[in-house]
């Protein structure tokens, strides 16, 4: 999660962040063709129906390390000067920025340092690490793992790979920008997930060269609505009270960069702020329409259009997909949640008296209404029943929630009391 990595103005060189220009980021381009994956720009067409216009999605899910911060981390790393690459580099991250330095120093051959907090997921850490990184745990959060990155940057004369308030980071993340308004030219609108803003600053600075009647919106959560809170206060109008935990780690950004938030001023035209259901919801759509796995912050986009369907209506609109990278245990929790949500997984208290043959029976009615049975499951003894009276508790997937009033109503008349429990799975 890369919260609050804004250097404190002591720390923030600004001989670093440089001049970020239409012209560099187009000359970078050229050279990270052979870099990087040009990723596809597809329609999407339940999206376009859903808005009746069109809706295109630049997937950079597909992108090397599954997002789009190998762009901007290969051009930082790239302008180091011969003596910066040999005292090696270093950087704090727990997901996505932490691979595409560990990826792009390896290729370069320059020794890589990743400070990541305690409780970054094992498989996080050990993918970092596979690329040949030195990898230090360090703190409860990236709060701490910034503050020891920094001791560790000054003692040692490392050089700082920032997550995005760096000039050729933001450099590097506008050619996502040029693909995509080559592929798609005309675009109304272009939705851009918004965490320390190095993509949205780049690929704002292309499209309103290339296209300056272009509406470009950024997209933050609930949870870190920085950016929107300081350039458009009025935005935020879901909820007074922020999200506690967010599935969108990868913008989960508690305050921007000094040189994306001056660039974020000249080329955002409006802001929506997105909830943690918004974005589950967004996720598991664009895997069942699309068959597109989408991180939190990839599908943030995705959540804006489905939230605000008037505001769109009509228009063709374009998001990045930025990026893919998504816990497994996470990614099978949110699928079955959204078959609980639709009704189409719904787990049933049936009262039965205790003989012989009795599960048999309730399968035969399940399944002769269509119902597949997940699990199933006795209960005799803890419950306020009369001795000889059971319950059972079945997990049955239906193909909606009409389904599944059906198969209850289908074991109700053969004599099984039977109600659909509510809470969750």
């Amino acid at each position: 999660m890369e919260q609050a990595l804004s250097l404190v103005q002591g720390d923030f060189d600004k001989s670093k962040t440089g001049v970020v220009t239409f012209e560099k980021i187009e000359q970078e381009a050229k050279e990270l063709e052979s870099v990087v994956y040009r990723t596809p720009t597809i329609q999407s067409q339940w999206l376009s129906q859903f808005i009746d216009g069109e809706v295109f999605l630049k997937l950079e899910n597909l992108q090397i390390t599954g997002s789009f911060k190998s762009r901007g981390t290969y051009v930082c790393m790239k302008n180091l000067t011969d003596a910066e690459k040999s005292r090696g580099v270093i950087t704090m991250s727990s997901g996505n920025h932490a691979h595409s330095v560990a990826y792009h120093a390896q290729k370069m051959g320059i020794a890589a340092t990743i400070v990541m907090p305690e409780s970054t997921p094992i498989a996080k850490v050990e993918r970092t690490r596979s690329y040949g990184a030195s990898i230090i745990l360090h703190g409860e959060t990236i709060l701490d793992a910034r503050d020891f990155t920094l001791q560790l940057m000054r003692r040692n004369n490392h050089a700082l790979i920032h997550p995005f308030d760096d000039a050729n980071v933001i450099i590097g993340q506008g050619s996502v920008g040029i693909e995509m308004l080559t592929d798609i030219p005309n675009l109304d609108v272009l939705l851009i997930p918004i965490g320390g803003g190095a993509l949205a600053s780049g690929v704002g600075i292309v499209a309103k060269k290339l296209n300056p009647a272009i509406q470009i919106i950024g997209i933050q959560s609930l949870y870190s609505p920085s950016t929107a809170e300081i350039l458009f206060p009025n935005t935020i109008h879901i909820d007074a009270r922020k999200d506690s935990q967010t599935i969108a780690e990868g913008i989960a950004v508690k305050a921007p960069g000094h040189l994306t938030l001056e660039i974020l001023r000249d080329v955002l035209d409006d802001m929506l702020i997105v909830n943690e259901p918004m974005i589950e919801n967004a996720m598991e759509a664009l895997i069942v329409n699309n068959k597109i796995i989408a991180e939190g912050a990839g599908a943030a986009g995705v959540a804006a259009i489905l939230a605000s369907r008037e505001i769109f209506k009509g228009k063709r609109v374009g998001t990045i997909i930025c990026g893919g990278n998504v816990d497994s245990r996470i990614l099978s929790n949110l699928l079955m949640r959204g078959l609980v949500q639709e009704g189409r997984l719904v787990r049933l208290k049936i009262e039965v008296t205790d003989n012989p043959g009795i599960l048999g029976q309730l399968s035969q009615i399940i399944g002769k209404i269509g119902g597949n049975i997940f699990e199933i499951s006795h209960q005799r003894f803890f419950n306020n029943i009369m001795i000889k009276t059971a319950y059972v508790c079945a997990v049955v997937e239906t193909r909606d929630a009409n389904h599944a009033n059906m198969i209850c109503k289908a074991l109700i008349e053969s004599g099984y009391p039977t109600k659909i429990v509510e809470d969750s799975l």
